[in-house]
C-alpha cells in the first residue's frame, strides 16, 4: 500500500510583491515631496549663509569690551543696509535705529542709550549694567530685521 501523501506534490509560490509604486499618482507625489525638500534645503541654505554676519558678530561680542560694542554694532548695520542709510547715523537717531530694527526700546533706555558715550569717553558701568548691555547687543545682532 502506498502512502497517499506521497502522491502531493509543491504547491505554487507567488512572486514576493514590489515595492515599486503601480500608478503614476505615487509618481507624481514623490515628485511634488522631492521637490518640495530640495527648495526647503536650498532656502535654508541661503539663509545660512545670509546670516553669516550675524554669527560672526556674536563670535566677536565675547571678545569685545563694552567701549566697542558701538563699533560692532555699527559694523554689523553696514555689512546689510545701504552705507547711505546707516553711516551717518549717530546719537539719538543712531539709538532709534536699533531700536526701530528689533521693534523695541532697549537702546533709548538705560544702559543701552549709554553706548556711544562708552564708545567715546571711559565711563564707569556697573556689572549689572555691563550684562545688560552685552545682552542687548546680542540680542540686536540676532533679531534685527533688515528692511532696505
Amino acid at each position: 500500500m502506498t502512502n497517499p501523501l506521497d502522491n502531493l506534490h509543491g504547491f505554487y509560490e507567488p512572486a514576493p510583491p514590489t515595492w515599486t509604486p503601480q500608478t503614476v499618482g505615487w509618481y507624481c507625489m514623490f515628485a511634488v515631496v522631492a521637490i518640495t525638500a530640495i527648495w526647503i534645503l536650498v532656502r535654508e541654505i541661503r539663509r545660512w549663509m545670509f546670516n553669516r554676519y550675524r554669527r560672526e558678530a556674536l563670535k566677536e561680542l565675547q571678545t569685545l569690551t563694552v567701549a566697542e560694542f558701538s563699533v560692532l554694532l555699527k559694523r554689523t548695520a553696514l555689512s546689510v543696509w545701504p552705507r547711505e542709510k546707516v553711516a551717518s547715523l549717530s546719537g539719538v537717531e543712531w539709538l532709534q535705529f536699533l531700536d526701530a530694527t528689533i521693534r523695541g526700546d532697549g537702546f533709548l533706555a538705560t544702559p543701552g542709550n549709554q553706548i556711544e558715550n562708552l564708545a567715546f569717553c571711559e565711563a564707569d558701568l556697573s556689572a549689572e549694567d555691563e550684562k545688560q548691555l552685552r545682552e542687548l547687543t546680542a540680542k540686536w545682532i540676532r533679531s534685527h530685521r533688515v528692511r532696505v
